[in-house]
């Protein structure tokens, strides 16, 4: 793993320094770091470029009768699902989105909101795996 400037990464990938940075920035790049006054990319993480998976998003059945604000809700909704490795699991997604409170929702862009998920998918797997969960269900009937 080597850590590059983002002027590098952007140059890498012929995208703008300033498009780069605010993708950083807004966490759209998972190894993205700040040291000192500089980002920081790892060189082999892919450029994210989801024009077009959200471009399908937007023209989904049931969206044509939403007013502005529901429609931008499903759509960070839609993107938040594709950043996950569940969305492709519409009802394991949905519970997990559930779990998140809607403050911290609202705060999160939709990268962080598929992590958040996959995290909650992840612990209650775990969970299920644990070596005393039939003892633990056992004690609560």
């Amino acid at each position: 793993m080597a850590m590059i400037t983002i002027k590098e990464y952007a140059a890498m990938h012929g995208r703008a320094e300033v498009t780069a940075r605010q993708m950083a920035r807004r966490g759209g790049l998972r190894t993205a770091r700040k040291q000192g006054r500089d980002w920081m990319v790892d060189s082999e993480e892919p450029y994210p470029d989801r024009r077009r998976r959200m471009g399908e998003a937007l023209t989904r059945e049931g969206m044509e009768g939403l007013d502005a604000q529901e429609r931008r809700h499903e759509l960070r909704i839609a993107q938040a699902r594709q950043y996950s490795r569940v969305g492709k699991y519409h009802s394991t997604f949905a519970a997990n989105l559930e779990r998140v409170p809607a403050g911290l929702a609202d705060q999160l862009t939709p990268e962080q909101l598929g992590w958040v998920v996959d995290l909650l998918a992840d612990a209650y797997t775990d969970g299920q795996r644990h070596p005393d969960y039939e003892w633990l269900q056992a004690d609560g009937d």
